[in-house]
C-alpha cells in the first residue's frame, strides 16, 4: 500500500500540485524512491576491496588467449582509447569468466 500511495501522491503533485492529504488519502508509512534506479543502484554498490582480491585471485588462472584479450581491453581502457570489442569463441572456452574479471577489474 505505501509504495502505491508514493506513485499515486507523485502522480498528484505533477498533475495537479496537491498533496495526498488534500485529497483525503492517508500518507504512506514508507516513502520510497519511485525516480531511483534499483538496477543502478544494485550495480554500483559492490564492494571495491573484495572485487580487488577477485582479479589479484581469478588474473592468474586465465588461459594463454583469455590472457592476450584481457590484456588488450584492459590496456584500451587503462588508456582512455576505449572502443567497441569482439570477444567470438565456441562455448566453454571462458568468454563469460573473461568478461566477469574484466567486470571486477573496472570497479575496483
Amino acid at each position: 500500500i505505501d509504495l502505491s500511495l508514493t506513485a499515486i501522491g507523485d502522480l498528484l503533485q505533477a498533475m495537479c500540485g496537491r498533496s495526498l492529504a488534500q485529497v483525503g488519502l492517508p500518507e504512506p508509512a514508507v516513502v520510497h524512491d519511485l525516480h531511483g534506479n534499483a538496477l543502478l543502484n544494485r550495480e554500483t554498490s559492490y564492494d571495491e576491496e573484495i572485487l580487488s582480491a577477485v582479479v589479484a585471485e581469478r588474473e592468474p588462472t586465465l588461459t594463454d588467449d583469455q590472457r592476450v584479450a584481457y590484456e588488450g581491453i584492459s590496456n584500451r581502457m587503462a588508456s582512455g582509447e576505449g572502443g567497441i570489442v569482439f570477444l567470438d569463441a565456441p562455448g566453454g572456452t571462458g568468454k563469460t569468466y573473461l568478461l566477469n574479471l574484466l567486470l571486477a577489474k573496472v570497479r575496483s
